[in-house]
């Protein structure tokens, strides 16, 4: 017999402050985003492309401990000097976050898988230590597309998604290395290989806390993507 379990309490009322507060300024950085977008895609000299990945996530605040949900990662990116030593970049890519707990001995052979698909619309600033090593830093802004949970007995009818906020922002920092100086070949010229540590700004269940606290329940990942330069 499945017994219901209740992860967070929602109050309506804080709910609706931060659909209030954060809603416009969600609108807001997606249309900077688009901006930036057309903007570059005008401009004479920037880069882009498609990068696909995988990350390990967990949620910080659930019962699971560790970067144990393996997700995908896909989408296209745009890169453009400021200078010699600097660069922005704009993404928009699928990303799979989430938890799981995989059954064993320990735990009484529980399985929890906790799946959160989003799109998200990174944003960031990188700083070139040389000609094939960089380190950036951003901000993310996501819009859950699903979420479910899955145990011993299938998908969970009980959970409910109205408790998840419907948007999410994010920050990260990372690096980027020339993928030709891992493999020495011509083809890997074309590639980039990033690595980067995201985290959630605010807490992605509708509780009595807007931004991080022990109180709430965060996305926490660690992605390895390809980054692919499509010639123009």
């Amino acid at each position: 017999m499945r017994n219901k379990v209740n992860f967070c309490w929602l109050n309506p009322s804080i709910d609706r402050l931060i659909k209030s507060r954060f809603f416009p300024e969600m609108k807001i950085a997606m249309t900077l985003i688009f901006i930036v977008f057309s903007s570059s895609i005008f401009a004479q000299k920037f880069e882009g492309g498609l990068l696909a990945g995988f990350n390990g996530s967990q949620v910080r605040g659930d019962f699971s401990n560790g970067f144990h949900k393996l997700g995908i990662v896909g989408g296209v990116w745009v890169q453009r000097d400021i200078n010699e030593k600097f660069y922005w970049s704009g993404e928009i890519k699928f990303n799979q976050k989430g938890s799981r707990i995989n059954p064993n001995n320990k735990n009484g052979y529980l399985l929890y898988i906790y799946r959160l698909n989003y799109i998200d619309m990174p944003i960031l600033v990188g700083y070139k230590y040389n000609d094939f090593l960089s380190f950036f830093g951003g901000l993310s802004f996501g819009y859950l597309l699903s979420s479910t949970i899955t145990d011993n007995y299938g998908v969970n009818p009980n959970f409910s998604s109205s408790n998840l906020h419907s948007y999410e922002i994010g920050m990260f920092v990372g690096a980027k290395v020339n993928f030709d100086k891992i493999v020495e070949r011509d083809w890997a010229r074309k590639f980039k290989l990033d690595l980067r540590y995201q985290f959630s700004a605010m807490s992605i269940y509708s509780v009595n806390k807007l931004f991080y606290s022990p109180y709430g329940q965060f996305n926490s990942l660690i992605s390895t993507s390809l980054y692919y330069t499509v010639n123009w």
